[in-house]
């Protein structure tokens, strides 16, 4: 677009840990005269630089939180438009004047999904303002139940492809299946009941599936790349020391320890998250202390990593809590790693300084991630290992956290260490079932098997249907050609 003279200038909004990415990836391809500045929270102090005759192109990166970040409260009571994301806003369009010369883009556009979000409302009636609009994702949806997730993105993207619904409520009614159920309205002590709406599957899927493509580029890393294949392994473990917790935590929401210390659930929200950090061999007491119990997944990740080590190979090991992050640290330290680690509370610039180091390492070396922190735009590909210590539920997480090391140039091991008979069987099934609607977002709606229900509620069979299908679908594209 620069090289045919149609923009001079763009704005990039991403993720604040792969700001730095992007630089280098500009420095890497890009073949314009080019100027590009970090617009962080320390930059955002000063106006973006003007834009200037010495460079063809001028780039300007943002992360998410420059339009979420609130102004001063005025003596009203009101939000300033003089500071905050008002005044963000105002510095970026007064940096694109003439905007018809502008671009404006969305990396990991899934982060625009809230209708109700600052960030989402604000991004998207600027965009509106732009003649030039591109977002970026590999997971437009980000679980099988939120399909409508493509809403906020389309009204940024293109929202005439949608505007005969007018409303998200609207779009969720035209392509999911709903029905009002009744539960005790807390707020009257539990004896009347109110309406709640539960998903029950999608509709008019294909519908949907068209009208993304014909705005949209799909291109799938199997088509782009000649990668090796991929191996997913499970690892049990068996629940010993930290079975009697887990098992009185699962009954009856609370456990006591043998120091007289509980732990307690008051919703089955807090429960969930109580038995994986059991599984994980640790659990937090009423008094936010956390207090080990267990090390079965400890053990067997010390076997995981003493047989790479022995290997010579780089490993990178994902864990959804701080307290395995520690301990994974300090055991990989142990083993004679260099070890590194991202993890929330950890500077962009240091986490830039941890990924070029891991790379540029040529002995055995261990990086610790959080999913969270680091599922997005980095590169690990130097290592082909990645073991997953303690999932995360997010399918979002999961699968950019899992893509870190997918450009490897030796075949990818996954090693997935699950408690049996645990809570982490049924997260496993969970990020299954969200990656099988996931992909179907992305499938040519041309190459759907005829009669194939894409009811993805709590279905269990969905997964079967869908790997059939998939299996299907391979033998027609063998027999085309």
């Amino acid at each position: 677009m620069n090289q045919m003279g149609w923009i001079d200038r763009v704005i990039i909004v991403a993720p604040n840990r792969i700001l730095g990415t992007w630089v280098q990836e500009f420095h890497s391809h890009c073949p314009r005269i080019f100027h590009i500045t970090v617009w962080d929270a320390k930059a955002r102090q000063a106006p973006p630089p003007p834009v200037t005759g010495t460079h063809q192109l001028h780039v300007i990166l943002v992360n998410f939180q420059a339009f979420s970040t609130p102004g001063r409260k005025t003596k009203s009571g009101r939000e300033s438009k003089a500071s905050g994301r008002w005044k963000n806003r105002q510095a970026l369009l007064k940096w694109c004047n003439p905007i018809d010369k502008a671009a404006f883009v969305i990396d990991e556009s899934h982060g625009i999904k809230s209708p109700s979000g600052r960030a989402s409302n604000m991004i998207v009636s600027m965009g509106k303002q732009f003649p030039y609009r591109i977002i970026l994702t590999g997971t437009p949806i980000t679980k099988a139940k939120r399909v409508y997730d493509l809403w906020m993105q389309w009204q940024f993207l293109k929202p005439e492809r949608f505007a005969e619904f007018e409303t998200i409520a609207k779009f969720k009614a035209h392509y999911g299946r709903w029905i009002d159920i009744e539960i005790p309205d807390r707020r009257k002590g539990g004896k009347a009941t109110r309406k709640f709406p539960k998903f029950l599957g999608v509709k008019n899927f294909e519908e949907l599936q068209q009208r993304v493509r014909r705005d949209a580029f799909i291109v799938r890393r199997e088509d782009c790349f000649d990668l090796p294949p991929r191996e997913d392994l499970v690892h049990y473990v068996e629940l010993k020391a930290s079975r009697p917790v887990y098992d009185q935590m699962a009954k009856e929401m609370v456990a006591l320890l043998q120091d007289g210390a509980i732990s307690e659930a008051s919703i089955k929200l807090v429960q969930q998250l109580r038995l994986t950090q059991i599984t994980s061999g640790f659990v937090v007491t009423d008094d936010g202390e956390t207090r080990r119990i267990g090390f079965e997944k400890a053990n067997a990740l010390e076997e995981i990593l003493t047989d790479q080590f022995e290997k010579g190979q780089k490993v990178v090991v994902a864990a959804r809590w701080k307290a395995d992050l520690d301990i994974i640290e300090e055991m990989a330290a142990n083993l004679g790693f260099k070890v590194w680690s991202i993890r929330g509370g950890v500077k962009r610039t240091d986490s830039d300084a941890a990924i070029l180091a891991f790379r540029a390492e040529e002995e055995p070396a261990v990086m610790v991630v959080q999913p969270a922190a680091a599922g997005y735009g980095i590169d690990l590909s130097t290592a082909a290992t990645m073991v997953w210590y303690s999932h995360t539920p997010s399918w979002v997480d999961f699968t950019q956290c899992c893509d870190r090391i997918a450009l490897s140039r030796n075949s990818t091991t996954f090693i997935h260490i699950v408690a049996r008979h645990s809570a982490d069987e049924v997260l496993m099934d969970t990020l299954a079932n969200d990656g099988d609607i996931g992909k179907a977002i992305l499938r040519n709606p041309r190459a759907l098997i005829e009669g194939v229900d894409l009811n993805v509620g709590a279905d269990s069979r969905f997964s079967d249907m869908m790997k059939h299908a998939t299996k299907q679908m391979g033998k027609q594209k063998v027999r085309r050609s």
